[in-house]
């Protein structure tokens, strides 16, 4: 029921899919659905959340940061300005933001959902960079990588709809995030309190 569901929300918008539709083409009858779910609301919630789940995959970058792979936690990281198969996805997530403006109910999922992404690439970015000095700079870091794959994410839908590739601006977008990730984990790396001199080193003159 959900799988026809984001698809009549794609296809026709909120507010042009009623329950009763929903109801017709998914078989369920409209008091079972109102059992399960007590708005149209609520089915959007479970829309996306599921969505969001396959997405972020946290068991994936829970065992990478586990084992300490640094690899596979920037390919994670990486994933949030790269091209899924998933088009109707980017489909989606459009009219859950104009929606949200509309609809406080649909703002408070929105909200829920972009602290749950915050929050999974803040996680991340500590694996590769920790340290609470650098805590504002993993927060900025997250803001980027958030906007630039939101605004991906309705740029895509944009230039699929002209016929044009999108597929060069993935790869632009993902040179701006290594760069400024690689950037965050050198600034972790620079010579600590704690840093032994080796004896190719020049020892800092004294204050």
């Amino acid at each position: 029921m959900l799988e026809i569901s984001r698809r009549l929300f794609i296809e026709n918008g909120f507010h042009g899919t009623g329950v009763a539709q929903i109801a017709s083409a998914s078989g369920v009858k409209v008091g079972q659905i109102y059992r399960d779910f007590a708005s149209k609301e609520d089915i959007v919630a479970a829309i996306a959340a599921r969505d969001l789940s396959r997405f972020l995959d946290e068991a994936a970058l829970d065992h990478a940061i586990r084992v300490g792979d640094i690899a596979g936690i920037r390919a994670w990281i990486l994933t949030f300005v790269s091209y899924s198969d998933d088009f109707e996805g980017y489909r989606l997530m459009p009219e859950i933001m104009a929606e949200s403006a509309r609809n406080p109910r649909i703002a408070a999922v929105l909200a829920t959902l972009s602290d749950q992404i915050q929050n999974t690439l803040l996680t991340a970015l500590a694996a590769c960079a920790p340290g609470d000095r650098y805590a504002t700079a993993r927060a900025d870091l997250a803001d980027l990588i958030n906007t630039l794959g939101g605004g991906l994410c309705q740029w895509i839908v944009v230039t699929a709809q002209q016929g044009r590739d999108f597929r060069r601006l993935c790869a632009q977008l993902s040179t701006i995030i290594e760069r400024e990730l690689d950037a965050l984990i050198a600034r972790t790396k620079e010579r600590s309190p704690f840093h032994v001199i080796s004896s190719t080193e020049t020892p800092p003159s004294p204050a």
